[in-house]
């Protein structure tokens, strides 16, 4: 009987090892890796978002890994529309795939496709952001939460943009974000299993995971690409942790050694985020670090 065709997404929480992970199950599938992390799709962008290695990308062919310079204005619409039509041809021809990433709504853009979303009134933006500069987040927050109880379930209140934009759109289209975010999806995987996975690590050993590869990426030269990549810091690409941090330092906000555990902990603050997003949004398979290969083993074509 033919197995039927799978889709992995090999998800998480940063500095989980998912790199290691989604390489070591290509292999074992014979197929390819696509990426979903929104911020390895950039060119000048290496040390601080762990884009894979130049050995670990002639080890498995990868897709979607450094191919937009900084300059462009990219999202996860159009990395889906690239990217999907890839993906699906791999699956026809090797009877599986593999996605690589922590980015949720790249991962979901490529599986689901994006809301069809119209431009907010410039005029309607312009009023929500004065208001926001004058006032803060609260009353906007207040407002939303009155237009829609339930807008929790569709943006994180906590992140002002997020808020912001819930808002125009409640405003302009006069419906609830249920309403907005509810249309019916197209199923572009249709007879595929879509399995989500990711590496299980206690909250203590990833915080020192993650602890541990900051000061490896320092010792990488980290300081040194930020420093080149500071002209360009207003760029929404380099609005990324590891960067931020350091730009700080070198606007003399911050002393180098501050950026460093600054951007340690606005790691393990990310870190948690993914984990809740991947609980949330995904049917995730969470598997012991220790499990994993004898998880890809249950693959391996060539055993």
């Amino acid at each position: 009987m033919k197995a039927q065709p799978t889709l992995f997404v090999v998800g998480g929480p940063t500095a989980s090892g998912k790199t290691a992970a989604a390489i070591a199950l290509a292999k074992a599938l014979h197929t390819e890796i696509i990426n979903v992390d929104s911020r390895q799709v950039y060119q000048e962008l290496n040390i601080a978002v762990a884009k894979p290695s130049a050995e670990e990308l002639l080890e498995v062919p990868h897709h979607g890994v450094g191919h937009v310079p900084i300059i462009y204005h990219y999202n996860a619409g159009t990395h889906a529309e690239i990217f999907r039509p890839i993906t699906l041809q791999l699956i026809e021809n090797t009877g599986a795939a593999v996605l690589c990433g922590g980015t949720g709504l790249y991962i979901e853009a490529l599986l689901n496709g994006m809301d069809d979303l119209p431009e907010v009134d410039p005029d309607l933006r312009s009023e929500i952001l004065d208001q926001y500069v004058e006032n803060g987040i609260e009353p906007l927050l207040k407002m939303l939460l009155q237009l829609d109880p339930s807008a929790g379930s569709f943006v994180r209140l906590d992140n002002p943009q997020r808020v912001m934009r819930a808002l125009e759109l409640c405003i302009q289209l006069r419906k609830p974000l249920s309403e907005i975010y509810g249309q019916e999806k197209i199923n572009h995987f249709e007879g595929i299993n879509i399995r989500f996975v990711g590496i299980d690590h206690p909250r203590e050993v990833l915080y020192d995971r993650i602890n541990q590869r900051v000061d490896a990426m320092v010792a990488m030269g980290l300081v040194a690409e930020a420093r080149n990549l500071y002209p360009q810091k207003d760029l929404k690409a380099l609005q990324t942790v590891g960067y931020t941090e350091l730009f700080d330092s070198f606007s003399g906000e911050l002393s180098e050694a501050e950026a460093i555990e600054k951007i340690k902990q606005h790691t393990r603050n990310y870190a948690k985020r993914q984990i809740t997003y991947f609980n949330n949004r995904f049917s995730t398979e969470w598997i012991s670090s220790k499990d994993w290969m004898d998880f890809v083993r249950n693959f391996d074509k060539s055993s």
